[in-house]
């Protein structure tokens, strides 16, 4: 079996996720199966997983497996129908908080007029239509906060948080469908008087306990159960770390053999023009430093590869396996030529973050503009909230500064980026680093121009300098918009570039990707039989009370 390593799989997803959304549709178009191991809880999984192209059998979460949820026919819980445990007088609707508060008429013990007390908070999903329970939050009988049970979105509690008469969560406790604890979390106040998770229990189904200190050996127990789940003499399974702050030390400790890649999705250090002396990016500095563990390294550019044999010199091969892929159906569509596009507009799929630097890209905008009147600029991507959005507010902050209120509009995270693309003219790219940047090789495949900076890894492979789009210097938003300028008064080279744009996509079509993925695989089949007769498999015979096999 191949598995794909990732955290979750949320509705605003990464380009992580991306890439392994379209990895998949691959590996089903060949018929070759894989299950996208997840560590994080998550209550509305598999309401995301519905909106994406994954199946639930196609994934396997740490939770649903040990909860035994990874299959349930949903249903619908309302408010008024939660059982609190005792009986409830009256209802108060509170719709500006997507929530209902539950009540208990007490009798005044001195004979006065009844006094109300709070039972419940019970809150529902904002989106449900008819209303579906998110959460309740139960009180005690002196108003303080015990408990909050928390609900999956097919209709059952998943996790209940236990809380302490200080009013912090004393633990976390993850139960089956019939309410029997199986994850524990322990909060913990540690020398210096912060709380903070001090440890994880499993409740096994035979009845035994086991103690982890940390969330990433519960998970190395969970990889550990997938792979001798799925083992066989004569086949690898083969684990992609997409996340390698998930597994980094976990596959390496694996307690039977399997073929495992390290899969490199950003730049390999902090600087990506510089990446034979810069600081190692934090993300991946464990895992290199263990390179030789595992059994490949895969980038998504030849350059990187490059840059990773140069620098490092791993024992173990390389593979250059781009992370998008176009499908066949889309060479067979229609291109659409410039003329019939929006005039003179540009767009950025991104997250609206520091490192995407989109503040250049207004800025160009504001110098393009004077010599292009009609110029347009759309960001589509959500927010990242650090440092309080700061690279948003910096976005807002150019365009008032040059008054671009009607040229630069400012969208929420989208799904719809293939008919954005089909309208737009121009792609542009200002990060300071990439790993891959899918967005701009959809964009591409669409028949837009390409202008990126010169940065590693990506953009400076997926745009040909002059042939499908240009390629600045890194930080030069006064060369952006001279070449936005030029390109908008020249339609002819703009229709030109359009043309190599779709040309040049061929690079990604499944043939190519496929043939990449199928080097990586061959050599899982050379190297299986050699990690199998090393192989010593943990005693087991001889260690019951009886002298039994275990």
């Amino acid at each position: 079996m191949i598995f794909f390593i990732n955290a979750n799989m949320q509705k605003n997803k990464s380009g992580i996720e991306h890439a392994e959304l379209k990895r998949a549709d691959l590996f089903r178009h060949h018929q070759t199966a894989f299950k996208v191991l997840l560590r994080d809880w998550s209550p509305t999984l598999h309401q995301d997983l519905a909106d994406s192209s994954l199946s639930d059998d196609e994934v396997i979460n740490l939770f649903d497996y040990f909860q035994g949820t990874e299959k349930v026919n949903g249903q619908v819980v309302s408010p008024r129908s939660v059982d609190l445990g005792c009986s409830v007088d009256f209802y108060e609707d509170d719709p500006a908080n997507n929530r209902l508060l539950a009540f208990q008429k007490v009798p005044d013990i001195q004979g006065g007029a009844a006094k109300q007390k709070l039972l419940a908070r019970i809150n529902y999903f904002a989106d449900s239509k008819p209303r579906r329970v998110r959460s309740t939050e139960l009180f005690d009988a002196f108003g303080n906060l015990y408990a909050v049970d928390f609900y999956d979105t097919r209709g059952f509690v998943s996790m209940t948080q236990w809380y302490s008469p200080d009013n912090k969560i004393a633990n976390e406790a993850w139960q089956t469908l019939d309410g029997r604890p199986v994850i524990e979390a322990f909060h913990k106040f540690n020398a210096i008087g912060e709380q903070s998770l001090s440890s994880w229990r499993l409740c096994d189904p035979d009845g035994s306990i086991r103690i982890f200190d940390n969330l990433d050996q519960l998970y190395k127990h969970f990889l550990d159960l997938i792979n001798a789940a799925y083992f066989s003499p004569k086949e690898a399974n083969i684990f992609i770390l997409d996340r390698s702050d998930l597994g980094d030390w976990a596959l390496t400790e694996l307690k039977q053999p399997a073929y495992t890649a390290l899969h490199l999705h950003n730049s390999q250090t902090v600087n990506p023009n510089d990446e034979q002396h810069a600081l190692l990016n934090n993300h991946y500095e464990y895992s290199l430093w263990q390179a030789n563990s595992y059994d490949a390294i895969i980038s998504a550019t030849a350059k990187q590869s490059h840059d990773i044999q140069a620098r490092f010199k791993p024992q173990v091969p390389c593979f250059t396996i781009p992370v998008g892929v176009i499908p066949d159906a889309h060479f067979q569509s229609q291109t659409i030529k410039m003329a019939q596009r929006q005039p003179h507009s540009v767009i950025a799929l991104a997250r609206i973050a520091p490192e995407k630097q989109l503040d250049q890209l207004v800025k160009a905008i504001a110098i393009a503009q004077k010599q292009v009147p009609d110029i347009t600029l759309d960001l589509y991507g959500y927010r990242d909230a650090s440092n309080n959005y700061e690279a948003y507010r910096e976005i807002v902050a150019v365009i008032k500064e040059n008054q671009l209120e009607k040229q630069v509009y400012v969208h929420e995270y989208t799904t719809q980026g293939n008919q954005i693309e089909q309208q737009a003219q121009v792609f542009a790219v200002t990060s300071a680093m990439e790993g891959f940047n899918l967005s701009l090789m959809e964009g591409l495949a669409q028949g837009d121009v390409g202008l990126t900076y010169d940065v590693n890894y990506g953009p400076n492979e997926l745009v040909v300098d002059g042939k499908n789009g240009c390629i600045l210097p890194y930080g030069d938003y006064q060369a952006l918009a001279e070449k936005l300028v030029w390109l908008f008064q020249n339609p002819d080279q703009l229709q030109r570039m359009s043309d190599q744009a779709y040309r040049l996509s061929q690079r990604y079509s499944e043939k190519q990707v496929w043939q990449a993925w199928s080097a990586l695989f061959d050599d899982a089949k050379r190297s299986w039989p050699a990690k199998l007769a090393v192989y010593r498999p943990a005693v087991t015979d001889g260690l019951g009370e009886q002298g039994e096999k275990i």
